[in-house]
């Protein structure tokens, strides 16, 4: 035999494991190793293990003593089988069944996962957020009818309801669905005013007849609607970032932050226009050959609705979410929007009141009481829209332009296209206004300056830190033209067109970037000899998210465990 047929090699070699001890003699099949045993056949699936064999009677049969113990042969039909052999079968498929349902889970959670990965996170809290900004926005319609109608009840006209008679039988001389479209009519006014405070128009048309037709369109904001809707989105779209984004999936990254409240601005928008389509205020007397029409349905308010709940959710959601380690080059960029705002709400809140008080008392001293308590009532409906003018009027060089055009004399207006400037208000209302423009850039810019950290060594953080003031305040501008804009046009039978516009000055963008500009350089070279004075009270409040920030950064600093050496290191040439 070769020396590849042994185990070991040479079967004559005296290194051959055990050579010289009893019991590992060198046989057949090498040094020590016993004949092979063949081994027992294999049962079918379903019969029992096989018994313990006799080492004795290896190599012999034993004859078998019943038939009821002798053990199936392998050749043998599975049908003769004890009945108990076809439940592994059956835990086999329960076994396949929920491995087949946990490749389903793990597929779903994979597909979570990956979405996650993307800044995709869970929807439905941002669709739910939009959803509730539009009925806040309802509500605060029903504030602005409940103002209307006590306005017109506090009115000195004598009897609102006279003239007003249904004629005998008008009921049933309309059109049969005259009656039920007027209700929803006027059950549909909340959603016609939400309409109009999302930059639509408020279209009438009138048709008398052989009188001819009126037609009219009212394009201005009742801004309490517009910043009710706007406000609650934004803090909405924060809260859920911040309290309920780490849901199934996560929290929304940027692409969520961008993809979901579009979806759902749309989705509102959708229901808007329908709504306001359907409500619309129509009644016709086919008798008289008389019929209105009032909505404010439109592309306009479809895509003035769209913006208006998808962009606030969208800075809510980054507003919310956790800033990423490059923020602080670019965080003047977040910040000057809001000084911008603070600006604005600081100078004309003051203004505002002493003009609305400057104005009462005026009114009782020329006789005019009666006039003062309606005019408190109208605040919901007028209060805002005046007081975004003021800013404007605050800058001192931006009028407001008026321009009355066509058959306006048959109302007792003349024609004009003019501008009015700051100096045209009551002195009680000018004076002011001109001390509180002056001072509040100073104050604003130690506002600006508290707490504010520049990079040093960083061109983009040098750059922003200059740009971010002057493009937010141009930014805010061009917004505030966009809300302050109202306009009305009326095509009367034989008296003509009549049209009247009434808004800010369109270069008031431009005056308003160096004003941005005037507070950055204050901030930079003036604030800093003021700011020890100023107490922390007034102006800590302004950058307080920036200062947690800092302050959760050094403290997980601080938690960090210094580096320990390991325990082989070498130290002077002796083990540690």
């Amino acid at each position: 035999m070769s020396e590849t047929s042994y185990p070991y090699g040479n079967g004559e070699s005296q290194s051959a494991p055990g050579r010289g001890y009893p019991g590992h003699e060198p046989g057949p099949h090498g040094y020590g190793e016993a004949s092979p045993v063949p081994s027992p056949p294999a049962a079918p699936f379903g019969s029992g293990p096989p018994g313990p064999t006799d080492c004795s009677s290896a190599g012999s049969a034993a004859p078998p003593t019943s038939a009821s113990s002798t053990p199936p042969a392998p050749w043998e039909d599975s049908a003769a089988q004890a009945p108990w052999t076809s439940v592994p079968s059956a835990s086999a498929a329960s076994t396949t069944s929920s491995g087949a349902h946990g490749a389903q889970g793990l597929s779903a959670a994979q597909a979570g996962a990956a979405l996650q990965r993307f800044g995709i996170g869970n929807p439905l809290p941002t669709f739910v957020a939009g959803a509730v900004a539009y009925v806040v926005a309802l509500a605060a319609s029903l504030l602005v009818i409940v103002s209307a109608v006590l306005t017109l009840l506090t009115l000195d006209t004598g009897d609102l309801t006279g003239g007003t008679t249904v004629p005998a039988g008008g009921s049933g001389s309309s059109s049969g669905g005259g009656g039920w479209r007027g209700i929803v009519g006027l059950m549909g006014i909340p959603f016609q005013l939400v309409s109009l405070a999302s930059f639509g128009s408020y279209d009438v048309e009138l048709s008398l007849g052989i009188l001819g037709g009126i037609t009219m369109s009212w394009r201005g904001l009742p801004l309490l609607i517009t910043a009710a809707m706007v406000v609650t989105a934004f803090l909405a779209a924060r809260i859920v970032q911040r309290r309920w984004g780490s849901g199934r999936w996560g929290s929304n990254g940027a692409l969520g932050a961008f993809l979901w409240p579009g979806i759902s601005g749309l989705g509102v928008a959708i229901f808007a226009v329908i709504a306001t389509r359907v409500t619309a205020f129509a009644i016709e007397e086919e008798s008289l050959g008389m019929s209105l029409s009032m909505h404010a349905a439109g592309v306009d308010m479809f895509l003035g609705t769209w913006a208006l709940i998808a962009l606030p959710l969208f800075l809510g959601h980054i507003a919310g979410s956790e800033k990423p380690t490059w923020w602080p080059m670019v965080a003047d960029l977040a910040a000057a929007p809001r000084l911008a705002l603070v600006h604005a709400l600081a100078f004309a809140i003051p203004v505002g009141a002493l003009i609305v008080v400057g104005s009462a008392i005026g009114m009782v001293i020329e006789g005019e009481a009666s006039s003062v308590l309606p005019s408190l009532l109208s605040l919901p409906i007028w209060g805002l829209t005046g007081l975004a003018l003021l800013p404007g009027l605050g800058m001192l060089v931006v009028p407001m332009p008026l321009n009355l055009q066509g058959g306006v004399e048959e109302f007792g207006v003349d024609r004009t296209n003019e501008f009015l400037w700051f100096f045209d208000l009551p002195w009680y209302g000018w004076i002011p206004l001109v001390l509180i423009a002056l001072l509040m850039p100073l104050l604003v810019a130690l506002l600006w300056h508290r707490d504010r950290e520049i990079e040093k060594g960083n061109i983009l953080a040098l750059v922003v830190s200059w740009a971010a003031l002057p493009l937010a305040y141009f930014a805010t501008s061009v917004v505030l033209l966009a809300l302050v804009w109202t306009s009305m046009q009326a095509q009367v039978g034989f008296m003509g067109d009549i049209v009247v516009n009434v808004g800010l000055a369109p270069w008031m963008p431009l005056v308003a970037f160096f004003i941005g500009l005037l507070v950055e350089a204050l901030a930079r070279f003036g604030a800093p000899f003021v700011d020890r004075f100023v107490p922390g009270l007034l102006v800590n409040w302004f950058r307080r998210s920036a200062r947690a920030r800092r302050a959760d950064k050094m403290a997980g600093t601080d938690r960090t465990p210094p580096a320990q050496e390991p325990s082989w290191q070498v130290r002077d040439g002796y083990g540690a």
